[in-house]
């Protein structure tokens, strides 16, 4: 089973790199570096994952057209691609809306400026001139003064149906959102094969952030897996993956509590059934049988995202050494 690594951003850098010539040790086959708007940086850790592993793919994810000009994206995914050729990959994405009001920034017009952003990447990757005059970007003969040596694949973050169609139709893979449901990852995957159904290239790859909280103390791995429960669901795109869950959660006071940086008071407006229904959480033996529900369902790369102590994200990552 191909498995993979996410880091939220939320602990240390040290810890990150720690726990990132583990996974290069353990054979994990990717590290995906989540880019949450003030916690650590995506693209500056990545680079950090690539000098300290030997063999691992690493990819910042997502990053976002409305805080990062295509060309300044090209630049760094073409740099870390110097650094470890064939190791690297970017994930494009529209970003946390909340997370990028709270600092200024208005998400608008989606799935059209994802279109322009992967277009524009795509051929300043491939090293040509560009001219592009669009409605959100204007390249007046850029080029790059290198070009990466290998193919990088490029995903696009979805959650709702167009967006997953469209990166079905663009994208080499998809990326969706952790706190998902194995129920809802079967629609998501039924949206990007209508997508994928209108290019003549190879299938798109699926692969998705899980909540995993490993512990032989179930109630330890129940409120780690809350927190970052929390943090994803104070978002209102996530209604429908919340009801086909069979739970309910109050967004508005997530973002409140998140807002105010309250974890004790997100974590309590998120049941144990909540939690079950859209994370890997309990012991290892738990936990392993559980990610085959989000295999089956569609998943053609499960990313483990690690919750909890230093030593209970270590338990993750050994985990995905055994499947």
């Amino acid at each position: 089973m191909r498995v993979g690594l996410c880091f939220d951003g939320f602990y240390s850098i040290q810890e990150m790199l720690s726990l990132a010539k583990l996974a290069d040790e353990a054979g994990l086959e990717s590290i995906w570096m989540s880019d949450h708007l003030c916690f650590r940086d995506s693209v500056s850790a990545s680079a950090a994952f690539l000098a300290t592993t030997r063999r691992i793919t690493v990819v910042p994810a997502p990053l976002t057209p409305y805080s990062r000009h295509p060309m300044i994206t090209a630049m760094a995914i073409a740099t870390m691609e110097e650094m470890a050729t064939g190791r690297v990959a970017a994930t494009l994405g529209t970003g946390n809306a909340t997370a990028l009001a709270e600092v200024g920034v208005k998400v608008t017009r989606p799935l059209k400026i994802m279109r322009e952003y992967a277009t524009v990447l795509r051929r300043l990757l491939s090293g040509e001139t560009v001219e592009h005059k669009g409605e959100f970007f204007t390249i007046n003969g850029a080029k790059m003064g290198f070009k990466p040596s290998s193919h990088i694949p490029i995903y696009l973050t979805a959650v709702k149906s167009g967006m997953l169609r469209l990166g079905g139709e663009i994208g080499d893979g998809v990326l969706l959102s952790a706190g998902c449901t194995p129920k809802y990852i079967a629609r998501c995957a039924q949206e990007i094969r209508k997508g994928a159904a209108l290019k003549e290239t190879a299938a798109t790859d699926v692969g998705g952030f899980i909540t995993t909280s490993v512990s032989d103390n179930p109630r330890e791995a129940l409120d780690a897996s809350k927190t970052f429960l929390a943090y994803i669901f104070r978002n209102p795109h996530h209604a429908e993956n919340v009801r086909m869950g069979g739970g309910k959660v109050d967004h508005e006071k997530l973002a409140a509590a998140v807002g105010k940086r309250d974890w004790e008071g997100a974590k309590k407006l998120i049941s144990d059934e909540v939690v079950f229904a859209h994370s890997i959480t309990g012991t290892p033996a738990q936990c392993r049988r559980r990610l085959e529900d989000f295999v089956q369902e569609g998943l053609d790369l499960p990313i483990l995202l690690p919750m909890g102590t230093e030593e209970a994200r270590k338990k993750a990552v050994t985990m995905g050494r055994t499947l």
